[in-house]
């Protein structure tokens, strides 16, 4: 038989250590909360659990037992023909002697995490259920009653900063959680560690994924974008020289210009370290500009060619003088 992960989860769950009677106390309540009905005939009053397979209603029988209850006095039944419909009939005398009700909380629940941890176990075992992580993130309780939700996602947010939503069902309400860490802190919370574990090994997995697919996608954009800008460079080049003349401009601007030309890939920062003295980006950019503007200038007949051209040679003739 093959378990879902949720089942596993609950199997987990049902195999957790009670380390005193409080403790079972605790969980005991989850049970009743979760999945506990009040029933009346004739002859007995009770109250019945049904719970989703064998492991739950054996957990249930065994808390008893720790908190002094005879086995004999509870009942057990496996509906043969669903597997996942489990009955434990628990008699409202011995809920009383325990001090336990289907309808209260034990203030100790709220005062105590560990406790509260506990209570959570029984009423996830009885009534939740958790999406397999390998899928998608989701956690959830169910309970005809909103105000007990609400009362849970409270102690969760003050104890451990988790809050969900809780959305109504056609009889029923649901609290859930979507966010991988919460999920992860809960089941630490209520005993499954294992599946946390387990948990947390995919969550990781997949921010390393993520981190790695942000980092491959801003080097892709990054390497378009210098990519882009240099092709751009080039074609201004290229039509400087075809127009102008390399051979007429400026050293500072033919340096640019000639090692661009012979580092079509370089990044304007890795260009700069082939200057002597190396130059900052800014400063190699800022040769492309004026580069770039002398050749509009041109272009639009706001100076004349043979102007440009002079104008250039003595600027050289300076520069070769200083």
């Amino acid at each position: 038989m093959k378990y879902t992960f949720s089942e596993e989860v609950k199997g987990e769950l049902c195999q957790v250590e009670v380390l005193s009677k409080d403790e079972a106390r605790a969980e005991i309540v989850g049970f009743l909360k979760g999945k506990g009905t009040y029933v009346k005939t004739s002859m007995d009053n009770y109250i019945l659990l049904e719970v989703g397979f064998i492991p739950a209603a054996r957990r249930i029988m065994s808390l008893m037992n720790v908190l002094g209850t005879d086995k004999k006095k509870l009942t057990l039944i496996k509906n043969k023909l669903q597997r996942k419909r489990v009955q434990v009939f628990i008699p409202t005398d011995i809920l009383e002697k325990l001090d336990l009700s289907i309808l209260s909380l034990p203030s100790v629940i709220e005062k105590d995490i560990g406790l509260f941890g506990a209570f959570l176990r029984g009423f996830f075992v009885a009534s939740g259920s958790v999406t397999d992580p390998a899928k998608n993130y989701h956690f959830e309780l169910v309970s005809y009653n909103d105000s007990l939700l609400r009362y849970i996602d409270e102690i969760l947010d003050e104890s451990l900063g988790i809050s969900g939503k809780i959305s109504k069902l056609r009889y029923n309400y649901r609290y859930y959680l979507k966010k991988g860490q919460d999920i992860q802190e809960i089941l630490e919370l209520m005993g499954a560690i294992r599946a946390a574990s387990h948990l947390e090994k995919i969550t990781t997995s997949r921010e390393i994924k993520a981190d790695i697919n942000r980092t491959l996608n801003f080097l892709s954009a990054n390497a378009k974008r210098t990519g882009e800008s240099n092709a751009k460079q080039i074609e201004i080049i290229l039509r400087v020289k075809e127009i102008i003349g390399l051979e007429n401009l400026p050293d500072e601007l033919r340096q640019f210009a000639i090692l661009r030309l012979e580092n079509e890939d370089l990044s304007l920062t890795d260009l700069g370290e082939l200057f002597d003295p190396p130059l900052t980006k800014s400063m190699v950019y800022n040769r492309f500009l004026k580069l770039q503007k002398l050749l509009e200038d041109v272009e639009n007949n706001r100076i004349n060619l043979s102007t440009a051209k002079d104008f250039l040679t003595k600027q050289n003739k300076k520069v070769q003088k200083i």
